[in-house]
């Protein structure tokens, strides 16, 4: 969170849960990320092995107020570029995601209800629109974000994470990233947890998980977004040695929006924080992972999870490092992307008259994200200057 202002707003969810939970909000009620940082998009591999763009971070979502997580994504983009040295194209950047974020919501509204499902944002699409940029460094950018997705496959992360030990395959123990779970207890646990996983998916893709068999399981670090909570990963083995895969399984505790929402609308109580965040995921994305479903934790513990598939093609854009263009580019996806995943889930019709067609929305959201980010970069400069003085002590951890 220490690494810059983005990264200190990305691990502070719960902050902005809070401000946002302060404001007089509407009834307009969607499905939420509840986190729709500009870090949480991005390209991943559908079922039918096509790039996809789209939300891809889940661990808040909850239903509540559309306009929650539209003022987050410009708030990130507006931290973005502040840090950058680049108010002014920052606020103009704000009132553009917003805009842009209406104009995709109306022409939504004016689609039958099963036609919003069927949309989607492919690789073709986004090279399209980079294509259509005044410079070239968005289509290089596109072009390098998809290559890097391709490469980013399941076969990647086992010849990365995973080692032959007298025939047999294992995770490499990385302490403290990536440490091998060797008590047979555990283990035996980890085999019960993954059949009871397998029922929470449905009927069809059941069949196919059941023909995996568990190899080995770790525990292994989290990122910014998710610390001080679990995540384990599981090797999976089919047919034969090249038939593997791996599922990640990640705590899953409530959401920072909970305790905020005054009113969820028509959508159904939350009973289980694992099946909260998969319901979620496939009410928001246009496609998404076959092996998502959730599971208990251990027996006496009150620990939950989601589960799964690990680098599944996964790749995104380096927006603090990319030329402006190439930030505009992609705040424009990640707008017209949360507007399709809120269409899935709300009232199209009603949030689409709630913006009208004037600049009252763009400007409200300008003015709430340009001061929020000014807020963010306070609470950056209060922890680098307490890591500095030795009040807080910080780790530099490198993902395995």
């Amino acid at each position: 969170m220490a690494v810059s202002p983005l990264a200190t707003l990305r691990g502070s969810a719960s902050v902005m849960a809070a401000a946002l939970g302060a404001r007089k909000s509407t009834d307009l009620i969607v499905q939420l990320c509840g986190d729709a940082h500009l870090s949480n998009f991005g390209i991943y591999a559908s079922p039918e092995r096509d790039l996809v763009f789209d939300v891809n971070d889940f661990d808040e979502t909850h239903p509540g107020p559309f306009e929650w997580d539209v003022l987050r994504l410009a708030t990130s983009f507006v931290t973005c570029l502040q840090s950058r040295d680049e108010p002014d194209k920052a606020a103009a950047l704000a009132r553009h995601i917003a805009d842009t974020y209406r104009e995709t919501m109306q022409e939504l509204s004016k689609k039958p209800t099963v036609g919003v499902l069927y949309e989607r944002m492919t690789g073709a699409d986004i090279e399209a629109l980079a294509d259509e940029a005044s410079s070239a460094a968005p289509a290089k950018d596109t072009e390098a974000a998809l290559e890097k997705a391709r490469r980013r496959t399941q076969e990647r992360a086992i010849a990365r994470l995973t080692e032959e030990v007298d025939g047999k395959a294992r995770f490499k123990s990385k302490p403290p990233v990536l440490e091998r779970l060797e008590d047979d207890s555990m283990r035996g646990y980890v085999e019960t947890g993954y059949a009871a996983f397998v029922e929470t998916l449905p009927p069809e893709n059941r069949v196919i998980a059941r023909r995996y068999k568990i190899i080995d399981s770790a525990r292994k670090v989290v990122g910014v977004g998710s610390i001080g909570t679990r995540r384990f990963i599981t090797l999976l083995e089919g047919r034969d040695a090249e038939d593997r895969i791996i599922l990640q399984f990640k705590e899953a505790t409530a959401s920072v929006l909970a305790p905020h929402v005054k009113n969820i609308g028509e959508f159904p109580r939350i009973e289980h924080e694992g099946q909260r965040i998969v319901r979620g995921q496939k009410m928001m994305q246009a496609v998404s992972d076959l092996f998502l479903g959730w599971v208990d934790g251990m027996p006496g513990t009150s620990k939950q999870f989601f589960g799964r598939q690990l680098h599944d093609m996964k790749g995104g854009f380096d927006v603090e490092a990319a030329k402006l263009p190439t930030v505009e580019l992609y705040a424009d996806l990640c707008a017209r992307t949360l507007a399709r995943a809120h269409a899935r889930s709300g009232d199209t019709v009603a949030i689409a008259a709630y913006l009208g067609d004037d600049k009252t929305f763009p400007e409200a959201v300008e003015v709430f994200a340009v001061a929020e980010a000014h807020f963010v970069a306070g609470d950056h400069k209060r922890l680098t200057e307490a890591i500095a003085s030795g009040g807080l002590e910080a780790a530099d951890i490198e993902d395995a």
